[in-house]
């Protein structure tokens, strides 16, 4: 594993002793605990876990990890009493402050391990970079691979951290050799890393140099220094983590952890190769690569994740039988300065999941991403894509053209940030996708196909898009986009914005079959209510004289009766009307062996095998 360079002081309001069971309604958030408990000791772990053991935690106790459940069967693992959740950290207390004598507002101590993360009482704090700010990255020059030209105010740079936009989509990071002034020499890339572009946009970090903000620590040849917010001391107030899962319980089976708190791990339970776990009520807070590593036959009930600096939840890739239910998830991707972020609920290759319910907000990259036999329904997903952009709310693929068999029914997704977000993102020949009476309000884009065919979009509300609601886009080397359903859907317009964008490389010629638009019903249309690759912008009649002529009946005969509100409240009777009881949407999917939602089974169209577009995050 790969993890961010990031300090992580760590308030711990709550500590833990050692020795599982199940709770109820909306996940629990630790309560605030008295200054007196920070002066309690951290408890250790049992040092010895055999399988079907139980481990009690004691309330309002912190416990020293990593717990080590790897390989073992039916283990529990639970919170003991009621006055609040027991916290389980790696994060070790830093103490020796002195001032640094060369810099009044900085204070120095003596560290035996590199943090990776460091939080000051509640608050997190970044690792120091420069610039100084999220917003403001630096150019430079790439001509020769693994180079990169630039001009610093420091030429001690070996050891410092290179991160920088390697796409829209995707922010790659690798370590500093050496730097002359004039160029920079970074270490070998990965096989699955991207190169410097010719004139990258970035920023580097973690020299002490770059410590010039309040808020901000470095860490070098054993010494932590911290620029504190207020000025004090922070003897007391300081914890520092080191690379570590808190949980690890790898290659485990039927684990059941209940009603426990994680603060300030790289990450925070790593299920991958298990299967079985369930996770009931526990409150994850302040992760560095990711919050939970979910394996298979996995159950996240009533989680709680805040704060991360790159993901959530993540499905393993041999993942399967997943569900993620009633859970929240909150600043994913958003602690620190920007890093490579796959998204706050994100199943890259897990197949047969479920994610019901959940809410996302704020989130640096993609809300939910799904695979292959998934069903999302009735999530609501505010203000995601806020740092990286070519994004969604609802993510999904297919890159080998083999039907999807997903259903995303009854979500709620609004406010993205970027200017290429889309509420729904079908992309790389999505097909047997089924996107079925959600709400889409406030967003750059509703929804895109990207040579996407086969799918059923029906009974969505589209409202208040900025660039288009629904954009086709054709960019495969032969014809890809065919057979999709677009119908009863409600769609209100703001301005000049285009209800549909149809786009292709291969000019007008495919355009007529990329779907069949039925009984869709349009508010505020605007003058350019369509545009065609081939044929320019079209006005209403002339969409309902050709391509939309399914459309037309529909609209007319509610044209002169139908209000914004009624859009947006017929969205909402939709949803209460047309979804199925969630249990029974989640009996349903279980049932079928492989979650085989009925999906359209019309052929699948002809033209290059390869995909052409950008690889998936």
């Amino acid at each position: 594993m790969r993890f961010p360079i990031c300090l992580l002081m760590l308030c711990l309001c709550a500590s833990v002793n050692a020795q599982t069971s199940q709770s109820a309604v909306p996940p629990r958030s630790s309560p605030p605990q008295p200054a007196s408990s920070l002066s309690l000791p951290m408890l250790p772990l049992p040092a010895s876990i055999q399988s079907g053991d139980t481990i009690e935690l004691d309330c309002g106790r912190t416990y020293r990890g990593p717990l080590l459940l790897t390989g073992l069967t039916g283990v529990s693992v639970r919170t003991r009493g009621d006055c609040g959740l027991a916290s389980l950290t790696t994060a070790i207390p830093v103490s020796g402050w002195q001032r640094d004598p060369k810099r009044a507002a900085v204070w120095v101590a003596r560290l035996d391990v590199m943090p990776t993360q460091l939080q000051l009482d509640t608050r997190f704090m970044a690792l120091a970079h420069h610039p100084n700010t999220p917003g403001t990255w630096l150019t430079g020059d790439s001509i020769v691979a693994g180079q990169l030209r630039t001009r610093l105010p420091s030429a001690d740079l070996g050891g410092a951290t290179l991160i920088w936009r390697a796409a829209d989509w995707l922010i790659e990071t690798r370590r500093i050799l050496r730097y002359d002034g004039q160029t920079m020499t970074i270490a070998p890339a990965g096989s699955d890393s991207f190169g410097l572009p010719a004139h990258p946009a970035f920023y580097v970090e973690g020299k002490r140099w770059m410590l010039d903000s309040p808020g901000e620590w470095v860490y070098e040849a054993g010494q932590l220094s911290l620029w504190t917010p207020d000025g004090r001391s922070p003897e007391g107030r300081v914890w520092a983590s080191p690379e570590a899962r808190a949980i690890d319980a790898r290659d485990s089976r039927d684990l059941r952890i209940d009603s426990v708190r994680i603060v300030g791990a790289t990450l925070g339970i790593d299920a991958s190769g298990s299967r079985g776990m369930q996770l009931t009520d526990v409150v994850i807070e302040n992760s560095g690569e990711a919050a939970i590593m979910a394996g298979s036959a996995m159950r996240v009930l009533r989680a709680t994740v805040r704060g991360s600096v790159q993901d959530g939840l993540r499905g393993a890739y041999d993942a399967s039988d997943v569900q993620v239910l009633d859970s929240r998830f909150d600043d994913i991707g958003m602690l620190g300065m920007p890093r490579r972020s796959r998204g706050a609920i994100v199943f890259e290759q897990a197949q047969r999941v479920i994610v019901q319910r959940n809410r996302v907000r704020n989130a640096a990259y993609l809300g939910i991403r799904v695979f292959r036999h998934a069903l999302v329904s009735d999530n609501e997903v505010v203000r995601a894509c806020l740092r990286l952009d070519d994004c969604a709310g609802i993510y999904t693929f297919a890159r080998d053209r083999l039907p999807l068999h997903v259903s995303i029914e009854g979500n709620r997704v609004s406010r993205l940030a970027g200017s290429q977000a889309y509420a729904i993102y079908l992309d790389d020949f999505a097909n047997g996708v089924r996107v079925l009476n959600n709400q889409l309000i406030d967003n750059p884009g509703g929804m895109q196909l990207h040579n996407g065919f086969d799918n059923e979009i029906v009974g969505n509300a589209f409202i208040n898009s900025q660039r288009q609601h629904l954009l086709f886009n054709e960019t495969a080397e032969g014809p890809s986009i065919t057979g999709n359903l677009v119908a009863r859907n409600r769609f209100v317009s703001v301005g000049y914005v285009p209800v549909y964008r149809l786009w292709s490389h291969h000019g007008d010629r495919h355009v007529d079959r990329f779907a069949e638009f039925r009984d869709n019903r349009y508010r505020n249309a605007p003058l350019r209510f369509a545009e065609v690759e081939g044929r320019g912008a079209l006005a209403l009649d002339q969409w309902f004289a050709g391509i939309g002529a399914g459309d037309e009946a529909a609209s007319k005969e509610r044209a002169a009766t139908t209000h914004d509100a009624d859009f947006v409240d017929g969205a909402n009777r939709a949803n209460r009307t047309n979804r199925m009881d969630s249990t029974d949407r989640t009996n349903r999917t279980n049932a079928a062996a492989g979650h085989s939602h009925p999906v359209s089974s019309r052929a699948q169209p002809p033209g290059s095998a390869r995909a052409v577009g950008r690889p998936p995050p």
